[in-house]
């Protein structure tokens, strides 16, 4: 028993290789000014500071907010987890 859509493949239009220009994607289509890496990475702390409102202030992060202590035991925690996993992994190829 076979099937008959096995026996020609198919091509997707969009695998193909001689595609015409006005046939790529939306980002091919959009017409963009050369730039240097560092120019883009300006524009784009210009357009993330804009959308914060704020100029050059950061905002502190989850850690940071974190009480002293409560900082300590996620560290300590984070540790016994990367130990348990090796220490697992080391009886898993001992096995």
């Amino acid at each position: 028993m076979t099937a008959s859509n096995g026996d020609t493949p198919q091509k997707h239009p969009s695998h193909d290789k001689d595609r015409r220009p006005d046939q790529g994607t939306v980002l091919d289509r959009i017409k963009m000014p050369p730039m240097s890496g560092e120019e883009a990475l300006r524009r784009f702390n210009e357009g993330q500071s804009s959308a914060n409102g704020a100029g050059n202030a950061t905002q502190p992060g989850e850690l940071e907010n974190l009480h002293p202590i409560i900082k300590l035991m996620a560290l300590g925690g984070t540790l016994v987890l990367i130990v348990a996993v090796l220490l697992g992994v080391l009886y898993l190829f001992a096995a």
